[in-house]
This record gives C-alpha cells, structure tokens and sequence, in this order.
C-alpha cells in the first residue's frame, strides 16, 4: 500500500469515525428525550406519588403483556 493510500484511508477511517460517534450522541439524545417523554406521562397520570417497587412491579407486568399482544393500541 503507498503512502498516498495509506493517508487516504485514514482520512475515510477518521470520517467515518466521527460520523459513528456523532450518530452515538444522536441516539443518545432519543433515547433521554424518550426517558423524560416517559416520565412526564406517568407523572400525567399520578404516578408519582407511588412507591418505585410498586411501580417496578407493575410497569413489568405491563411490559409482559404488551410483548404477548394482550393489549390493544389506540
């Protein structure tokens, strides 16, 4: 491999990189959006006032039933 070759790849290595790293804080960014999306619905709805095991407990069985289909989608 010259030189020239060499160099070039490592600047496509480096863009390349950069964009996986950008595209990481992207996801990231979704992801906290949707945790605090998340949080103020069950805030909306009073949740806040229960305890965590309680919630843990039930936001597990929700979870269950959604992945089995058991539930229906607005």
């Amino acid at each position: 491999m010259s030189e020239k070759q060499k160099i070039s790849f490592k600047v496509k290595k480096d863009k390349l990189n950069k964009k996986i790293e950008k595209a990481k804080k992207e996801v990231l960014i979704l992801e906290n959006k949707r945790l605090l999306e998340i949080g103020k619905l069950a805030c909306k709805h009073g949740l806040h006032d229960y305890e965590d095991t309680l919630l843990d407990h039930h936001f597990a069985k929700l979870s269950k039933e959604l992945s089995h289909g058991n539930s229906k989608e607005n």
